[in-house]
């Protein structure tokens, strides 16, 4: 099973490539050394290099360099001195047997990381299906969003994010459940699974709001009291005519509104997170606010605005959107928004420790 190039970012790297050769080459670089200077004794080093293959290699190229050890070993024997006392055929046998653990260890990893890389690859399946491919368009709106995992090479994360076209409006929400990996996407099928039936069912955002903290709820009741998760989100209400917009929030961050050159959080007084109090305690507080045509609600996960540069600073969302619209054209659409986040906490030198996702909602211009 050779598949280790396929799930290790050190062996999909071409640039490190030469650290997989690097065994057969001190090999061959050991064996004229030891010939030409008679007093030095090099097996040893020569039996570290199918473990140091081991590393980097699979199964198949890691047998290459203990058989290329082995035969460095028996050139060794057979030119060295017949008086020498070195006793030769011991260090032998120790470069086969340390050269088949090699390969053994590496055939067994090779397994282990195959079965990982499966899990991982069904779960991030999984996650993208959950997370809807909004359309440019919803209701009397233009969005766009992007999301992107704290890890680069196992994308799955807690953020979740949807948008609903209702009778009475467009319905949206924008959240971060708590923790990683095959446990966050369990949860973030639930939280949106929930708001995609009360979308529908619940007229108010507060109605809505319980519908998602009893799922919680249910879930850490399911878990035995052991754990105890929670998730922030963000709900959106939206009328037909898109000329307003009704937020509440549970435990996370307010939005921005993008008008013209300006840029000003929408102030939200949050709830606690969803999972936390129970759904007969929940009490929510909406805030309204009016928009015009071409207005922008940017809403964003705390993946954003963690992100630190190297003198330890948290990335400044509000200042760099200023700036942008300051010098620049403004945005075209949604997507500019999105798309200018993205790039410009990267190419600022902003280091993202956890999940990043961006919501932007323009009422359609006239």
């Amino acid at each position: 099973m050779e598949r280790l190039p396929q799930m290790l970012a050190l062996r999909k790297t071409a640039e490190l490539g030469w650290l997989r050769a690097l065994p057969i080459i001190l090999v061959l670089v050991m064996v004229p050394l030891d010939l030409m200077i008679l007093s030095v004794h090099l097996w040893a080093v020569i039996a570290a290099m199918p473990p140091l293959a081991a590393l980097v290699n699979g199964p198949r190229t890691t047998a290459v360099v203990a058989l290329v050890s082995v035969a460095a070993c028996l050139l060794l024997r057979l030119t060295m001195n017949p008086g020498a006392p070195h006793d030769m055929e011991s260090e032998l046998v120790t470069v086969v047997l340390i050269g088949a653990a090699s390969v053994l260890i590496a055939f067994l990893r090779d397994r282990v990381l195959a079965r990982l890389l499966s899990v991982d690859m069904v779960a991030q399946a999984a996650q993208q299906a959950l997370l809807p491919r909004l359309p440019r368009r919803v209701g009397g709106l233009d969005c766009a969003v992007h999301s992107r995992g704290a890890d680069t090479e196992s994308p799955l994360g807690g953020d979740f994010f949807d948008l609903i076209d209702t009778p009475w409006g467009v319905r949206a929400v924008i959240g971060d459940v708590s923790g990683h990996g095959l446990k966050a996407v369990a949860t973030t099928a639930a939280m949106l699974g929930s708001f995609r039936e009360g979308a529908l069912d619940d007229f108010d955002l507060h109605g809505l709001g319980v519908r998602l903290e009893r799922r919680m709820r249910l879930r850490n009741d399911c878990n035995g009291g052991f754990t105890e998760e929670f998730a922030t989100a963000l709900l959106m209400a939206y009328p037909v005519d898109g000329g307003y917009v009704e937020l509440r929030s549970f435990g996370h961050h307010a939005p921005l509104l993008l008008r013209g050159t300006e840029v000003e959080p929408i102030p939200v007084k949050p709830a606690p997170p969803l999972g936390l109090l129970g759904e007969q305690h929940l009490q929510t507080t909406g805030v309204g606010r009016a928009l015009r045509p071409g207005d922008f609600v940017v809403a964003y996960t705390d993946g954003l605005i963690e992100a630190r540069d190297r003198a330890g600073r948290e990335y400044p969302l509000a200042d760099r959107l200023r700036e942008r619209l300051a010098v620049g054209e403004p945005f075209p659409g949604p997507a500019a928004v999105v798309d200018f986040l993205f790039t410009d906490v990267q190419q600022q030198g902003y280091r993202v420790t956890d999940d990043m996702a961006v919501l932007a909602v323009r009422v359609r211009p006239v």
